[in-house]
Order: C-alpha cells, then sequence, then structure tokens
C-alpha cells in the first residue's frame, strides 16, 4: 500500500466540519476531480454506509465501491474499497480550540498486481498526491464558508425625513385635541 498524509487547519467546531464532511450530497465541494457520488442502499450515512463513485485524474479516472468502516462522531470518518479502486480514506478530526480544527487526512491505495499494476501505480501516486493535497486545502476553504452563521443585514446609514407638522395636511386641514 502506498500512503499519502495531508493535514489542514479549519477555523471552525470538529462538530461543524464532521456535519459537513459526513454529508455525502456536499462532496463535489471539496473532493477534488469528483465526478460522481452515490448512495448504494438505503444508508447514506454513518457506520456501514457504501456508495459508488468516481474521481477524474486527468489521463484516468478512477471507480470505486466503498463502505464507511470507521466512524466516530466529530472525530473520524474512515472508507474502504470493496470493488473497483483499491483504497482505504481517512479523515481525523482534532479539536484544538472551540472554534479550530486540525483536518489529517490519510489516502492509502494497493499497488498489489503484476508488473503493469505496479507501473500504473507509480505513474498515478503523484497525481494522487496532488489531489489529496488539493482536496485538504479545498475542504478547509469550503467548510468554512459553508458553516459560517448567515450575515446579518445592518443598516449603513439612516435618514429620517422630518416634515413640519403643517406641511403634511392639506389646505384647510384641522386638529382637534
Amino acid at each position: 500500500m502506498v500512503e499519502i498524509h495531508t493535514t489542514g487547519v479549519i477555523e471552525r467546531s470538529a462538530a461543524d466540519v464532521f456535519a459537513y464532511v459526513a454529508d455525502y450530497r456536499r462532496m463535489n465541494e471539496w473532493v477534488f476531480g469528483i465526478t460522481s457520488v452515490r448512495p448504494v442502499g438505503d444508508a447514506d450515512y454513518g457506520p456501514g454506509a457504501v456508495f459508488e463513485g468516481g474521481v477524474d485524474l486527468g489521463p484516468k479516472t478512477l471507480s470505486s465501491t466503498a463502505e464507511i468502516q470507521g466512524w466516530q462522531q466529530d472525530h473520524l470518518i474512515a472508507l474502504r474499497s470493496l470493488a473497483g479502486f483499491d483504497f482505504t480514506a481517512t479523515l481525523r478530526l482534532q479539536p484544538e480550540a472551540h472554534d479550530r480544527t486540525v483536518l489529517d487526512f490519510e489516502l492509502s491505495y494497493g499497488n498489489s498486481g503484476g508488473v503493469a499494476a505496479r507501473a500504473f501505480s507509480k505513474t498515478i501516486e503523484p497525481l494522487l498526491a496532488l489531489a489529496a493535497r488539493l482536496t485538504t486545502d479545498k475542504l478547509c476553504e469550503t467548510c468554512t464558508r459553508a458553516t459560517q452563521p448567515p450575515l446579518q443585514c445592518r443598516p449603513t446609514a439612516s435618514t429620517t425625513e422630518t416634515r413640519p407638522a403643517d406641511a403634511t395636511r392639506g389646505p384647510g386641514s384641522e386638529t382637534s385635541n
């Protein structure tokens, strides 16, 4: 197995980051080169959920069916391929402060097989390393943006029009006290 490891810092709580990462529908926002991801079966969240997907690495699209095999709420999600491209991917979240989380991303993939499989593995290694780094960077950026509280509407200036009391009344208006 070849292992690729990247880290990043997200200016959000581990709970916010976990909720963002665990939602497969948001993967296209942060996984570099992802072309598709869809649940297989009824489960689409948590341990045992299975997904089919593909990642385009330029000269090659890697397709796989993977299962969530590791899950610790707000701390860890781990995927392992069941078919297709042989890989494991693990996201570990370590709270550093209330609104600051360190992300560790580890991608391992198989290079077993014959000469052609080992040559292919060597060819895609730099592409996967780049994809892992870009995925980590994009995750840090998009998660921060996606989990920000909504912007408050604040007036920048206030104008009040004041009219003299008798200017608002037409001719012949009367007031009663």
